[in-house]
């Protein structure tokens, strides 16, 4: 059974592309094989389910989702192969190696994924729920919540450019480092989200997708989801130097996920 997960997604304009991987995109969606969310998702799980098992590289590289925005074409690689590297190394850097071998036998196999993790994605997972440095990306006012009547499930999403959201991480990681002691874990997870948002065009698409993630809360729980806004309170409580006001408004975002954080610890 897959495990549920929230995405952060780049959708880059096509002009941003070198050239070549410009007529390489363009044809994947002018083809009709442009995807949308659903059927990226589908896609997904099928593709990386058989890349962690036996090592082997997904086909359809080029596979994209798509989204059209003022009449401009933004493309969202599923980068599948950079994808599956990046799960094997985070399980390599959990677990002993001997596990490792006994999941995945095949020395060249677990080369091919040790390869594929030096890419860089355009979509970041995270299982049973968001980290909560990724919500900092985002306003407040950003956030979308629907439930549309096909009865895919409910929806939440946040949306936002990757200019305005580098400048939002940027001014947490400064507030933290100047404010906060022995925080080094929240320093770097905001510093790789940081690195990983300068490697795209400043004026692509930003997305946060709860995904299956948020479809296992429920539709009332993410309709009434305040996470970002407690962040963002605690980081202006920080801001003027009121360290019980931040400390409260973390701790109500914390909690507000705290089921699918144990589930994650747990997996």
């Amino acid at each position: 059974m897959p495990v549920p997960r929230a995405q952060l997604k780049v959708f880059v304009p096509l002009a941003s592309f070198p050239e070549q991987e410009q007529d390489r995109l363009r044809a994947e969606v002018e083809s009709g094989r442009g995807l949308s969310r659903s059927r990226a998702h589908e896609l997904e799980e099928r593709r990386l389910r058989t890349a962690l098992k036996d090592g082997r590289v997904p086909t359809s590289p080029w596979s994209v989702q798509v989204r059209r925005v003022a009449g401009q074409l933004m493309v969202c690689p599923l980068d599948l192969e950079a994808r599956a590297g990046v799960a094997w190394s985070l399980l390599a850097d959990a677990v002993p190696s001997t596990l490792l071998e006994a999941v995945l036998p095949e020395p060249g196999a677990r080369q091919r994924l040790e390869r594929a993790a030096t890419a860089i994605p355009q979509v970041l997972d995270h299982p049973f729920h968001a980290p909560l440095h990724w919500f900092l990306a985002f306003a407040p006012s950003e956030q979308r919540f629907t439930d549309p009547p096909e009865g895919r499930g409910p929806r939440l999403a946040h949306l936002t450019t990757v200019g305005q959201a580098g400048a939002r991480i940027e001014r947490v990681l400064e507030v933290v480092e100047e404010v906060l002691l022995d925080a080094e874990e929240v320093v770097l997870a905001l510093a790789e989200l940081g690195v990983w948002l300068d490697a795209f065009d400043p004026l692509s698409l930003l997305e946060l997708d709860h995904g299956s993630a948020g479809r296992a809360r429920g539709a009332q729980s993410l309709q009434r989801d305040s996470t970002c806004a407690q962040l963002w309170r605690a980081v202006e409580a920080l801001e003027e130097g009121d360290d019980h006001a931040a400390a409260v408004a973390y701790a109500t975002a914390r909690a507000t996920w705290s089921r699918e954080r144990a589930l994650s610890t747990a997996s």
